[in-house]
C-alpha cells in the first residue's frame, strides 16, 4: 500500500457523515480514573474531558484543561455554549489534513484560537464518491490500520504535528485545549497516548482510554457499516471498512512497537522527537496534573 493511501486512511470519514450521536453517559468515580468524563454534546459523540485520569504516582489530570473530540462540524449552538462556558475552551488543535478541513470545517467559536495541525498529508483516498471509496476498500491491504499507526509515530509530518500540539499545551496557561481529528480515535488516539504518557499514566490505563472510542462511536459506526454493506457486496471492502471504523489493541500496539524499535521508549520519543526534555515535562505536569 502506497504512502498516500496509508496517510489518508481517515480522510474519507470527513466526507461520509453518517449517523446521529449516542446518549449521554454518566461516568462513575472508577471509570473517571480511566476515561475522564464524557461531555454529552448533541453534535459529537466522542468527546471526553480527560480530567480525572489517574497517573501511576496517584496524581490526576486536571478537569476542564484538555479535551479530545471527533469532528466539530455538527456542534449545535448549545454544544458551543457548553464547551465554551463550562469547559472554558480557548484553543482547538485540528489534526486533520487540509482537504478534510476544507470539506468539513469546524464550527467557529468566538474568541477561540484554531490551529490547523495536520498530522497526515492530503490524499485522494475516499475518491469523489462512495462507489470509488468502496472500490479502494476492496483492494486495501488488511494491515492498513497497524501500518497507519506506525506512520503516525515515524513520518516527519506526523511528528511535526504532534510537536506543535505539545508546544500549544505548554502555552495554554488557563482554560482548555480541544484536540481532534475526524472520528477522534486514531490521530487523536495517538495524541492522547503521547500526552498521557508524558503525564505518567500507565500503559494499561492508556490502552483502556484509547479503546473507549469503540463505546462512544458504537451507534454511528453501526449506521455507517450498514450503509457500506448496502453499497457493496464485496467482502474485502466490507471487512476493511470495519477495520477502518474500529480501534483495536493491535493498532496502538503497532505504534508502541515502532516507537520502541526506532526510539527505545515513549519517553525517549517525547524527548528526542517532540522536544519534551525533563524541564518541559516537569512544566507540563505542573500545568495539567493535580494531587
Amino acid at each position: 500500500m502506497n504512502h498516500m493511501m496509508k496517510t489518508g486512511l481517515t480522510v474519507v470519514l470527513g466526507t461520509m457523515l453518517f449517523g446521529s450521536m449516542g446518549a449521554p453517559v454518566v461516568a462513575n468515580a472508577a471509570s473517571k480514573t480511566v476515561y475522564g468524563t464524557k461531555i454529552p454534546l448533541k453534535g459529537a459523540s466522542n468527546v471526553q474531558d480527560m480530567g480525572g485520569i489517574k497517573t501511576k504516582n496517584g496524581h490526576r489530570i486536571k478537569a476542564h484543561r484538555i479535551i479530545r473530540s471527533n469532528k466539530m462540524i455538527n456542534y449545535t449552538k448549545n454544544d458551543v455554549k457548553v464547551i465554551k462556558s463550562t469547559y472554558k475552551l480557548k484553543t482547538v488543535v485540528d489534526f486533520r489534513s487540509g482537504n478534510e478541513i476544507k470539506n468539513t470545517p469546524d464550527v467557529k467559536i468566538a474568541n477561540v484560537k484554531y490551529i490547523k495541525d495536520g498530522v497526515v498529508k492530503d490524499s485522494n483516498f475516499g475518491g469523489n464518491s462512495q462507489e470509488e471509496f468502496a472500490q479502494q476498500l476492496a483492494t486495501m491491504d488488511p494491515n492498513h490500520m497497524p501500518e497507519f499507526y506506525q506512520g503516525l509515530v515515524s513520518d516527519k509530518i506526523s511528528i511535526k504535528g504532534y510537536k506543535v500540539f505539545f508546544n500549544q499545551l505548554l502555552k495554554q496557561k488557563n482554560g482548555s485545549t480541544l484536540f481532534h481529528c475526524t472520528d477522534g480515535k486514531d490521530r487523536t488516539g495517538i495524541g492522547a497516548m503521547l500526552f498521557l504518557s508524558a503525564m505518567g499514566v500507565s500503559k494499561q490505563t492508556i490502552m483502556k482510554e484509547y479503546l473507549r472510542s469503540n463505546h462512544n462511536l458504537a451507534k454511528e459506526n453501526k449506521i455507517a457499516i450498514s450503509a457500506m454493506d448496502k453499497l457493496t457486496t464485496n467482502k474485502d471492502a466490507r471487512a476493511n471498512f470495519r477495520r477502518l471504523k474500529a480501534v483495536k489493541k493491535a493498532y496502538l500496539n503497532a505504534a508502541y512497537k515502532t516507537i520502541d524499535k526506532k526510539y527505545g521508549s515513549v519517553d525517549n520519543f517525547l524527548k528526542t522527537q517532540i522536544g519534551l526534555n525533563a524541564h518541559k515535562k516537569a512544566q507540563l505536569r505542573a500545568m495539567y496534573l493535580t494531587k
